[in-house]
């Protein structure tokens, strides 16, 4: 999960270079400097359970392309895969999942998709950051 540390701080980062920061503590009703890291750091490593075990599930299947097969030891290939995670974070959390649950529990109509361009930005470094690091760091401490 050190991985999920290291890409929380990209998203965190990106998050407080465009403005969006805030963002993330405004959904829970929360403000402060505190309260949005602690925020970003567990999205953080809620997020990166599901994709180390999709990386994990592509080293082991039997009909699987040998470029996503080789993404649990390959830096770039797992970024790759890693970019692609980020999109469907963003998709599924930002665009869609996001303005329904808001529209759930305040009642009234949110734009579906919500197209907020610094999240997008965002989850694809998250995506990409995770994914470069994971390999690299699983050997690493496969090896001690």
């Amino acid at each position: 999960m050190t991985a999920a540390l290291i890409a929380g701080t990209a998203l965190g980062g990106i998050l407080h270079a465009t403005g969006n920061l805030r963002s993330v503590t405004a959904i829970y009703g929360l403000d402060g400097v505190v309260n949005e890291w602690t925020l970003v750091f567990c999205h953080s490593f809620v997020a990166a359970g599901p994709f180390v075990a999709i990386v994990t599930r592509l080293k082991r299947g039997k009909h699987v392309p040998r470029p996503l097969a080789e993404s649990y030891r390959n830096p770039f290939l797992c970024a790759c895969v890693g970019l692609s995670y980020g999109a469907l974070l963003w998709v599924t959390v930002v665009a869609y999942g996001a303005p329904f649950l808001l529209g759930l529990a305040a009642g009234r109509a949110y734009p579906v998709p919500y197209h907020h361009s610094g999240s997008f930005v965002a989850l694809l470094l998250f995506g990409a950051v995770l994914g470069a690091w994971f390999p690299l760091l699983r050997d690493f401490f496969t090896d001690q």
